[in-house]
């Protein structure tokens, strides 16, 4: 059985905030200010509704979403409009974790959201947020530095867990976990920043990884630039198979 880190599990989360919180921030930016005017002779000047002022993030919802859902309840106007009804369709949107509307007198309306946090990568088209839920990926979310997990949706905590792990002992530049994926009949297959990849098979993990990084530092030392995949999954011995010039 995988190798998995001490404590409960239902720590996973706010630990793998933290591991990733400086890769998140470093991607958030606000705004901005949508002018819309209602249509001319249905309102009063007195009963406009010119502005609505939005800020959020804006990584996964764009401000054209946002515009989009707010539009049905910007025609009756200042005073008539449904503050209620606009914040609850703002989170029907599964990326908006909370959402904040009010009236800015005398013609305008306050938007602000928060997103889910991103904290990695899953699979082709999902991202795995603080709340361990998998959302889909917005095209134009940028991921940054995220690491990459794959495997069954319902091994999720299990994945993360071990990631968590891994990433405690893979702490030198280049060694740190790029993408950690895992199936019943592979297994563990990881693959570091620097490109190389280790199959590390279904128990022992860390005492594999162990054994590589000690490679690694001796014995492999002159030659990992040229090391492309490493077989882990032997008592006292690495296969080691090397790049193709």
């Amino acid at each position: 059985m995988a190798n998995r880190v001490d404590g409960t599990s239902r720590n996973w989360r706010p630990l793998l905030v933290a591991v990733l919180a400086i890769v998140t921030l470093a991607g958030i930016s606000y705004g901005g200010l949508w002018l819309w005017r209602s249509p001319l002779g249905e309102l009063s000047r007195i009963d406009s509704l010119e502005q609505v002022r939005v800020k959020g993030p804006f990584n996964a919802v764009t401000q054209r979403q946002i515009e989009e859902t707010l539009l049905p309840f910007l025609q009756k106007g200042f005073f008539s409009a449904d503050i209620r009804g606009m914040r609850e369709a703002l989170l029907r949107n599964p990326w908006i974790t909370s959402a904040s509307v009010s009236r800015r007198w005398p013609h305008g309306v306050e938007v602000e959201v928060r997103e889910a946090q991103p904290l990695a990568v899953w699979g082709e088209d999902k991202l795995l947020v603080a709340s361990g839920e998998l959302l889909p990926r917005p095209a134009q979310m940028r991921t940054g530095h995220l690491p990459e997990l794959a495997g069954d949706e319902e091994l999720v905590e299990r994945i993360v867990t071990q990631y968590q792990a891994l990433a405690r002992l893979l702490t030198t530049r280049d060694m740190e976990v790029k993408r950690l994926t895992f199936d019943e009949l592979s297994g563990w297959q990881l693959e570091l920043v620097s490109g190389v990849e280790l199959h590390l098979g279904h128990e022992e993990l860390l005492e594999r990884v162990d054994r590589f990084l000690q490679l690694s530092r001796g014995l492999l030392a002159p030659h990992l630039a040229k090391v492309r995949r490493v077989d882990t999954r032997y008592s006292n011995a690495v296969a080691v198979q090397w790049k193709q010039n």
